[in-house]
């Protein structure tokens, strides 16, 4: 057996989809990441699981819950040719529930939660009928019209709502503008779905007048386009509830986890961005995340206390455009 001390990130990478189906019930994430080891981070990558709780032997049989093994038995590709079995280790980690649970929030006048036009990337926005809100990602040409950007589940929950409202729904002179379009999330009433479809964005647009929506992102600028997200890249976005530009950086871009949507439902997600640090808060959904060029790499898409997860954003390509067009 190759030892674990010799495994990178990208050895792990290509076996991460055969170890899908662990994700169901409180296994609720993973990722090929460095192993923690007392609160530390070593220097060692494991399959990394996040759980919503960690159990006992005991709970997990009362629970019907597999117990996750001390490694998984991958095979690796030899230079020469064929494979070798080798033992990846693995990492529980608890990040508590998944369930997103919206505060109520105090509006100040000036902050993000205030009636703003042209209103700025990172304000906060909401969908008439929807009772949470979420941020406005931003206003820019995509897919060669000038469009606000945010997530489905912020704005459209699968075309269930279509007028979105700046800072709120309570005044009908906050109107922004109306959902043009989402990107279909697949969704389940439980986390024990079994062999779920794996989403990959959740993404909804919006045409919208320029004097409606500035091309300014709230403290960060106005963004020159869109890039792919890679390990390592710096980033930072502005959340309508955070209220202030958070700097991060990327850990994962192939994570792969159930995520609470719609209130009552329950998404399964590939390739999504990990982010390193989990400053973010609910009602932040939607920001997008801009690197040190000024280009939008992914969108804020789930938030829990110890996990901070974004959707790349998807390209305009003729398929794209091809749904937009059938669009009534």
């Amino acid at each position: 057996m190759q030892t674990t001390q010799q495994i990178q990130r990208t050895d792990i990478e290509p076996h991460m989809s055969a170890l899908q189906g662990w994700l169901r019930g409180n296994i609720v994430g993973m990722y090929a990441g460095l192993k923690m080891k007392n609160g530390k981070q070593t220097d060692q990558y494991a399959v990394v699981l996040h759980v919503e709780y960690k159990k006992s032997p005991d709970r997990l049989a009362l629970d019907g819950d597999t117990p996750i093994p001390p490694y998984f038995e991958l095979p690796f590709p030899q230079s020469g040719g064929g494979h070798v079995m080798v033992n990846v280790p693995t990492d529980v980690q608890e990040i508590g529930p998944i369930d997103i649970k919206y505060p109520a929030r105090e509006r100040k006048a000036g902050d993000p939660g205030d009636f703003e036009r042209p209103c700025p990337g990172g304000y906060q926005i909401q969908a008439a009928g929807l009772p949470s809100y979420g941020t406005l990602g931003a206003n820019i040409k995509y897919n060669n019209k000038y469009r606000m950007i945010s997530c489905n589940h912020v704005i459209s929950c699968n075309g269930m709502y279509t007028d979105v409202y700046q800072p709120d729904m309570t005044e009908q002179y906050y109107y922004l503008t109306q959902v043009t379009d989402y990107v279909k999330l697949t969704t389940y009433p439980t986390k024990d779905q079994q062999d779920p479809y794996y989403n990959t964005v959740d993404f909804a647009w919006c045409n919208i007048a320029a004097t409606s929506g500035s091309p300014e992102i709230q403290d960060i600028g106005v963004p020159t386009g869109f890039a792919a997200p890679a390990v390592g890249m710096e980033v930072s976005y502005f959340g309508a509830v955070t209220n202030e530009v958070t700097k991060t950086s990327i850990k994962s871009t192939t994570y792969q986890g159930i995520i609470n949507v719609f209130g009552d439902r329950y998404a399964w997600f590939k390739n999504m961005i990990n982010l390193t640090d989990h400053y973010a808060v609910p009602g932040d959904s939607g920001a997008v995340l801009v690197n040190n060029n000024m280009e939008i790499v992914g969108m804020l898409q789930s938030v829990t206390l110890l996990r901070s997860l974004a959707c790349t954003i998807p390209d305009c390509d003729e398929i794209f455009a091809e749904r937009e067009n059938q669009t009534v």
